[in-house]
């Protein structure tokens, strides 16, 4: 009986279906004209699907149709159905109807494209323009970002005149809302001043703050860092006309003018209102994600997982990969980068931005060298499931950004070649981080010619700020202002981080008196005010020439306060000419401002060490051990071929460790009987004193990777490979290389015959034939 009633029903469904399809096609106008409109903003597609069969049935449209089917393009925010559209109009001669010209204007600004949308609107009639149709034109301007216009716009509306001198079009909220969007695409003091002056035509006119124009608002002030402002709207809004859009805005807000803190107030806030407490979205969950991520408290990020996994678990569930993204970039950023790759590897359907989240966490984190791994992994597994994920520039400047930290120059290469064939290098951007890459990976002529490749038109300041630094940190001080001096005169006005990289140059090479001219050239010649940052440079410049007084000088009368990175500065210069008296000075102000700082206290205790005060180094050790403080460890980076290899001092985790000890101790014996050990004080060592140094820093991180490479060069020696007898070998360091193995390393390159280059925390040393690049000046 159950089947036959199921049967039954099967066969009525039927009836219904073949009922509705037949009677569809006699409907007349007015039933075509609803069935578009009912689904013209749910379902844009559907309501196109509607419109074409009302043709098919040559069923004709009127003046009512295209209103509701404009909506559906605008909807889809598609050009080619409006265009249609647009087509169908003007044959049937509706083009000059005022409702239809008006969803037409509307209908192309949401499809990006403005200058139709101005045109549509100069071909309307005259006495059809009202404020509709303005408001539709300002509209179309502004979320183009067309700002000017949109303004232009907005004047001639206001000021337009009836035959008989009466004000034509009258401006009503929805017109300054309108104007909104364009002043938050502008940015800058000219639209900050652009949007004050909306907000003040708001309160002329009386209209108040509704939720809607209030939302534009709070996001408009935001945008243009005006933070205060945005929280004064937002406070001007009733609490309990407060919608989610709302808090979300000044969420965004803070965040996005790097106050998370304040971000993490306001969603406690949105969510403890009592009553008036507001049920937080997905948009919401992202922007409190980015927030988190901003503010990189591992603590703080485990409570919004833990919040979004019990009240909002459908997100995660659904594999939603917008959150998923901002929750692994959140991890990642926290430092907590194995949760992030868990989170990462459980997306589907993994598009560019996850990607992208991914091998930026890696690069930004402690692991560099899993970034380009993953780049490949994204390329390889992109073509096997079929979707195409291709890298873009922001994908491009991550991975890049991996192989300048660990100065994989082979990867580097094959990376600029990628550039080059996906059209990516184009991209300012991307040439400015290609120049950095090559520097950094210690081949500063590959660095050059990508820069003289680039068209002068597409050269930024980021282009000669980077070129410049690239040229610093190999020592070419007088190539950097050389430079510099070109940059200007081509008519490009330096900013704050070219003054960085000039300073710093000079500071590298020791030209004194061509950095000081520089610093003093930042308020005369531009300007600016020097900020702690040109400061530090300058102190750094002086130290390292031995004119610490003046350098404490410096810090002593300059209008900014000195931050922990100025004194470091000083110390360190302290240290490198053992000034221990200046030191103990310096080392009072740094402990005030910081005292669990593990690289200061390491540095006064080697400052105290070089001076033989041993009751000082064993209070600075016993300080940090009482405290918790643990040594940065020295840790060294050697490409070969295609994979980057790490080292620690005194490390045997290698497969091959035996082999890197014993080519070390040979390498040792050479190093002793080609040379006497010479120390940086310039005193002849004795034999037995020879041992001893080469012993007390033998297994450090660099002396492994020289060794390391050593062995693959005599493994692959009778092999065509890219280990040939005039390549390099590149090492790169996470921290200062210390004066013995400096001393080491030129005595290897002489004792091997070939070129070491060796990238410390500061620069790039060139080691070759007993000699540095650096001339023992770092």
């Amino acid at each position: 009986m159950k089947k036959i009633n199921q049967l039954q029903s099967n066969v009525m469904i039927g009836k219904t279906r073949r009922w509705y399809h037949c009677s569809i096609s006699h409907k007349d106008t007015l039933h075509w004209n609803s069935l578009i409109a009912k689904n013209a903003t749910q379902n844009p597609q559907t309501a196109l699907t509607f419109f074409t069969r009302m043709q098919a049935h040559a069923v004709p449209s009127n003046n009512f149709t295209f209103p509701a089917l404009l909506k559906a393009c605008a909807a889809l925010r598609r050009l080619l159905p409006t265009l249609q559209v647009h087509a169908h109009l003007t044959r049937l001669g509706l083009a000059a109807d005022r409702f239809s010209a008006v969803a037409l204007v509307d209908a192309y600004g949401k499809c990006g494209h403005a200058y139709y949308a101005a045109q549509v609107f100069d071909e309307m009639p005259e006495g059809s323009v009202d404020v509709v149709s303005w408001t539709a034109l300002i509209s179309a301007y502004s979320s183009n970002g067309c700002v000017d216009e949109a303004f232009q716009a907005f004047g001639l509306m206001r000021w337009m005149r009836g035959w008989d001198g009466s004000e034509c079009c009258g401006v009503d909220v929805v017109s300054l809302g309108a104007l909104v969007p364009a002043c938050a695409v502008g940015c800058g003091s000219n639209c900050l001043r652009r949007g004050s002056a909306v907000h003040g035509l708001v309160v002329k006119y009386g209209f108040g703050v509704s939720t809607h124009l209030g939302n534009s608002m709070v996001y408009m002030y935001a945008a243009c860092k005006d933070v205060g402002g945005a929280w004064r709207v937002f406070n001007g809004i009733p609490i309990k006309q407060r919608d989610v859009v709302s808090w979300n805005s000044l969420i965004s807000g803070f965040t996005l003018n790097g106050e998370a803190e304040r971000a993490l107030r306001t969603f406690e806030d949105m969510v403890s209102e009592g009553t008036s407490a507001v049920e937080p979205n997905r948009v919401t969950v992202i922007a409190l994600l980015k927030s988190c991520a901003e503010l990189g408290c591992v603590e703080t990020s485990s409570w919004v997982h833990e919040y979004i996994s019990s009240r909002h678990s459908s997100l995660l569930v659904a594999k939603d990969v917008v959150v998923l993204t901002a929750l692994l970039d959140m991890h990642a950023r926290c430092g907590n980068l194995a949760l992030a790759r868990e989170i990462f590897d459980g997306v589907e359907g993994k598009n560019v931005v996850c990607w992208s989240a991914m091998i930026a966490g890696y690069e930004q984190g402690s692991c560099p060298e899993e970034a380009l791994p993953l780049f490949r992994e994204m390329l390889i597994e992109g073509n096997m499931v079929g979707v195409e994920v291709k890298p873009n520039a922001v994908t491009l400047v991550s991975v890049i950004a991996a192989c300048s930290r660990l100065g994989a120059s082979r990867s580097a290469s094959m990376i600029h070649k990628y550039a080059v064939a996906t059209g990516l290098d184009q991209d300012a951007r991307i040439a400015s981080a290609l120049i950095d890459m090559y520097a950094k990976c210690g081949d500063i002529e590959h660095g050059r010619q990508v820069f003289s490749e680039m068209d002068e038109s597409t050269r930024t300041v980021v282009s000669w700020s980077s070129m410049i630094g690239a040229e610093g940190i190999h020592g070419e001080g007088k190539r950097a202002l050389e430079l510099f001096s070109e940059m200007q005169t081509g008519g490009i006005e330096p900013n704050e981080i070219t003054y960085i990289s000039v300073l710093s140059a000079c500071s590298h090479a020791g030209l004194v008196e061509q950095g000081k001219s520089c610093f003093n050239s930042i308020e005369k010649d531009h300007g600016m005010s020097p900020t702690g940052k040109h400061y530090a440079c300058l102190v750094d410049l002086l130290g390292r020439a031995g004119h610490l007084d003046e350098a404490h000088n410096v810090i002593l009368n300059m209008p900014v306060k000195a931050d922990l990175a100025l004194w470091g500065s000083l110390l360190a210069a302290c240290h490198l000419h053992g000034n221990c008296k200046l030191g103990e000075i310096v080392e009072k102000k740094i402990l005030s401002l910081d005292s669990n700082s593990v690289a200061y206290h390491a540095l006064l205790a080697n400052m105290y060490e070089d001076a033989g005060r041993w009751d000082d180094v064993v209070r600075m050790r016993v300080e940090m051990r009482r405290s918790g403080l643990r040594k940065i460890p020295g840790q060294s980076f050697i490409e070969i071929g295609n994979e980057v290899y790490s080292f620690m001092a005194e490390d045997r985790s290698h497969p091959e460790s035996e082999m890197i000890y014993k080519e070390l101790d040979g390498l040792d014996e050479r190093v002793r009987k080609a040379a006497e050990y010479v120390t940086e004080t310039g005193s002849n060592v004795e034999d037995g004193d020879i041992a001893g140094l080469i012993l007390r820093c033998k297994y450090h991180s660099e002396r492994l990777a020289i060794a390391f490479g050593l062995i693959m060069i005599d493994r692959h020696s009778t092999r065509s490979c890219s280990l040939r007898t005039a390549t390099p070998i590149r090492i790169t360091k996470n921290l200062r290389v210390c004066r013995d193995c400096h001393a080491y390393t030129k005595l290897v390159s002489k004792v091997i015959d070939r070129e070491l280059i060796v990238r410390d925390a500061h620069r790039f040393h060139h080691f070759r034939d007993g000699f540095c690049s650096c001339g023992d000046y770092w």
